[in-house]
């Protein structure tokens, strides 16, 4: 293990927009992944043959550091984005200009299709040709960048032969949506035997924000594309469904049977872990006993879960002193419109008032340990 990096723990890529309909398995081939413009001259993202009722509007995928009527407009395309998006030599680059040691990276169009995929099968098929590409992506620079591979849970266990593959392909953490795809929350006894394999080959995985059609709260609103106002989505809805994955891995016993499984908690923030982490042991005090939950949460909590923040919160050093700064790192979300050009600065005049050790924690010794990089 290397400390003392700096490290961006969940940083993203741009696959090509091509990447699936060339190399997508053939029986599937027609219902590759792909952008069209369309009848209103929006670029969108067909998934399994038709065009995404949600994902409209490709341009705050790549709109990083522009302003958002322009991420949000039919000028600013999916391809418009930095050239460290998608090109390895021009990462390491940025990386270098943000005084960036290493970046982990994960998807950008693996987070808009999960959610409007119910064949296990296909869904598998675009996890392999995404985790391919990503290790490939990474193998240019393999010190600097640490490639997290997609996966479906959907079916288990064609899942646990993708993730002995991924592993052997090098790849450092697995990506699951936090909306469970086939509607079992993964404190269900049905993931076992797929979080056992990541338990034993010492792979983490990752809950990520994804977008889906029917996210919560959607049916209060008549604006549920990505060309619509996405305030009420980004401020509220994209934790709901991590957070409620999150509590259902402690109710249903999962860290409990499986201890070595790291859990991270990624692209939602830091300042609701303290109220969530005390009111769920305020909540076992009462009715521990109906749960698959043995001990307080906060002990499984501190043993082996890692959080996300957002460099422009205000509670990273709150959340740090109360539950400790080995728990917690940080992300530019580069090239997303949402991202935070200028992060590193931002989160040290954050955390300049914790201790240099615990600094450094949150800076890169975190996100090396939870990633074993």
């Amino acid at each position: 293990m290397q400390l003392g990096r700096i490290i961006d723990a969940d940083g993203h890529i741009l696959e090509p927009p091509n990447l699936w309909k060339e190399n997508l398995e053939s029986k599937y081939k027609e219902r590759a992944l792909h952008l069209v413009k369309d009848e209103e001259g929006w670029e969108s993202l067909v998934i399994d043959g038709k065009i995404s009722p949600t994902i409209r509007g490709m341009g705050v995928a790549s709109g990083f550091g522009k302003p958002g009527e322009l991420a949000f407009s039919k000028d600013q395309l999916y391809m418009d984005g930095p050239k460290g998006a998608y090109d390895p030599h021009e990462r390491i680059k940025q990386l270098d200009a943000d005084g960036i040691d290493a970046a982990v990276l994960f998807p950008t169009i693996g987070l808009l299709w999960e959610g409007e995929v119910n064949d296990p099968g296909l869904a598998l098929a675009y996890n392999r040709v995404y985790n391919d590409w990503i290790a490939d992506f990474c193998s240019h620079y393999p010190n600097r960048l640490y490639g997290v591979a997609h996966i479906s849970l959907m079916d288990p266990e064609a899942a646990i032969v993708e993730l002995k593959r991924v592993a052997k392909l090098g790849l450092k953490a697995v990506m699951l949506t936090p909306y469970p795809a086939n509607g079992r929350a993964y404190g269900d006894t049905t993931y076992d035997p797929f979080w056992a394999v990541a338990q034993d080959i010492q792979m983490p995985v990752g809950l990520h924000v994804i977008a889906r059609p029917d996210f919560h709260g959607s049916s209060w609103y008549d604006h549920t594309t990505f060309h619509g106002s996405p305030f009420y989505f980004l401020s509220v809805t994209l934790g709901f469904d991590i957070q409620a994955s999150f509590v259902s891995m402690f109710e249903g016993g999962t860290l409990e049977r499986f201890p070595n499984l790291k859990l991270l908690v990624l692209e939602v923030g830091a300042g609701w872990v303290p109220h969530f982490i005390e009111r769920m042991d305020s909540k076992w005090n009462h009715s521990g006993f109906m749960t698959a939950c043995k001990r307080p949460p906060s002990e499984y909590f501190r043993r082996q879960v890692w959080v996300g923040c957002d460099v422009d919160e205000s509670m990273i050093s709150p959340a740090a002193a109360r539950w400790g700064s080995d728990k917690f790192f940080w992300s530019t979300d580069f090239p997303h419109f949402d991202g935070f050009p200028d992060a590193l600065n931002t989160l040290q005049d954050g955390i300049k008032e914790l201790p240099p050790p615990d600094r450094q924690n949150i800076l890169g010794d975190n996100a090396a340990r939870a990633y074993d990089l």
